[in-house]
């Protein structure tokens, strides 16, 4: 199955996702893009959004990365993630890829852009996906 679809409907499998309002932007052989629409409930007290919410979408981002080369039934072992800045804009844009992967473990990197008018680095994240 085309990467693109099978990831469009594991996101769509996901609830938790599908109330953030994730949309899984490309799925490919160079990684992943997903993007997330920024909605007031997701700004903390200071005005920029939660870092729980660019979490989340660093959780995904790792994750469908690591199912490109893993395949669909994959999950999350660990990641660190970096905040480089705090993020504002209307949008988020993800992009992830794989570093390294054997049979049951993928390494996978990944980047966090808030759009504010211009695209500016925010986050990055590494992390290790597992077969399950």
């Amino acid at each position: 199955m085309d990467p693109n679809q099978l990831g469009k409907e594991v996101l769509k499998a996901q609830p938790f996702s599908q109330d953030l309002g994730m949309e899984l932007l490309s799925a490919g052989e160079e990684g992943v893009e997903l993007a997330l629409k920024v909605r007031p409930e997701f700004y903390q007290h200071l005005g920029v959004v939660h870092g729980g919410v660019i979490a989340a979408l660093m959780d995904n981002t790792l994750t469908f990365a690591g199912g490109l080369v893993l395949g669909p039934e994959v999950l999350t072992v660990e990641f660190k993630l970096n905040f480089l800045r705090p993020a504002k804009g209307e949008r988020l844009l993800a992009r992830g890829k794989v570093v390294q992967a054997g049979k049951r473990l993928a390494v996978v990197q990944g980047e966090i852009y808030s759009e504010e008018p211009e695209p500016r680095l925010v986050a990055l994240g590494q992390g290790t996906i597992a077969k399950v």
